[in-house]
């Protein structure tokens, strides 16, 4: 448990290092703007942690925290991450998520196809881990389930970052962005599921 808060408090912590502490003007950006971007960021890592432990099983290895408990912590960080990246979803926070205010659409609040890309891949990939609490599976489903769902986290982080941009400055500690930070992650997260199938369960018959 100790590892999982360490994880959590090291991803707000490195949010407030990069939107915060070089830029006090962001201040006003606390709690919801900058601690959802540490909470999002930790959830990947979460699921990262989660796939590496669970090959690290099938291997006969020794281990502290459970997969299954890196797992819980990563859901625990989507359902946390979800209602606050939605209360901040306006263009005041996100404006490259809207249609630019040079465009007669944008009166009505039309989000872009790229941000509406996000959400929309976002929610498959919160669908994607719902099923993956669920019991009923057999270990091949479930890598299949696991391999989808990291494939839709993917695309909504790498959507993520096509709007948002690398931002690497002065005004960010020359930081990299979460978002890029989390996409590694998630990728890291994919190499492992590929080189850990499980095998199919031959039938005994």
């Amino acid at each position: 448990m100790k590892w999982i808060v360490a994880l959590f408090a090291c991803s707000i912590i490195y949010s407030a290092i990069r939107y915060i502490a070089f830029a006090p003007k962001n201040l006003e950006n606390l709690p919801v703007f900058v601690v959802n971007k540490g909470v999002s960021m930790a959830a990947a890592l979460c699921f990262l942690a989660a796939f590496v432990q669970q090959f690290r099983v099938q291997r006969g290895a020794t281990i502290g925290v459970h997969p299954s408990s890196w797992f819980r912590a990563g859901v625990f960080g989507a359902i946390w991450h979800i209602p606050m990246a939605l209360a901040v979803l306006r263009p005041a926070y996100f404006k490259e998520f809207f249609i630019p205010a040079t465009d007669a659409a944008a009166a009505s609040g039309r989000m872009s196809f790229a941000g509406e890309m996000v959400f929309c891949f976002g929610g498959l990939a919160a669908g994607g881990l719902y099923l993956l609490t669920r019991q009923q599976w057999t270990p091949l489903q479930r890598w299949w389930l696991s391999v989808g769902a990291m494939v839709m986290l993917q695309v909504h982080v790498l959507a993520m970052g096509y709007c948002r941009g690398l931002n690497i400055n002065a005004s960010h500690a020359y930081m990299p962005p979460m978002w890029l930070l989390s996409a590694v992650g998630v990728f890291a997260c994919l190499v492992v599921l590929l080189v850990s199938r499980p095998k199919p369960v031959q039938d005994s018959a």
